[in-house]
């Protein structure tokens, strides 16, 4: 069975050279230019896997994002893509809903180190 990733990014291009990556590399994708469809997606019962979520995004930033997922329950697991280097303000935050800042990757991203991110997440969930 596929394992399904959710990509939430608000910059069309980088969904789209993620998606293609992820699906080339035998991964079911679905996508999300925010975080109101991105929460819309998990409110529909789709099964995902794992999150690859933008830190900084207009309206709901990806903190946002991680907060309602844990609120809903959702304990699925979430690795970051940024591309601010002054995030040190929100490490308590991201710390409060058990985050852990190991899994937060800058941009531009080295796609290989993001698929080892991904494979080593998803072998610690249980399924």
């Amino acid at each position: 069975m596929k394992h399904k990733i959710l990509i939430v990014d608000d910059e069309v291009e980088i969904v789209n050279l993620l998606r293609k990556f992820f699906i080339k590399k035998g991964f079911e994708v679905v996508t999300a230019l925010g975080g109101d469809e991105a929460i819309g997606i998990f409110g529909s019962g789709n099964k995902i896997d794992l999150v690859i979520l933008d830190f900084k995004m207009p309206g709901m930033k990806g903190i946002d994002i991680l907060k309602e997922m844990s609120g809903l329950g959702i304990k699925t697991p979430v690795i970051f893509l940024t591309g601010s280097i002054g995030l040190t303000k929100y490490l308590k935050d991201l710390r409060s809903v058990g985050f852990d800042r190991r899994d937060l990757l800058t941009k531009p991203i080295d796609l290989d180190v993001l698929l080892e991110k991904v494979k080593g997440k998803l072998s610690q969930k249980p399924e």
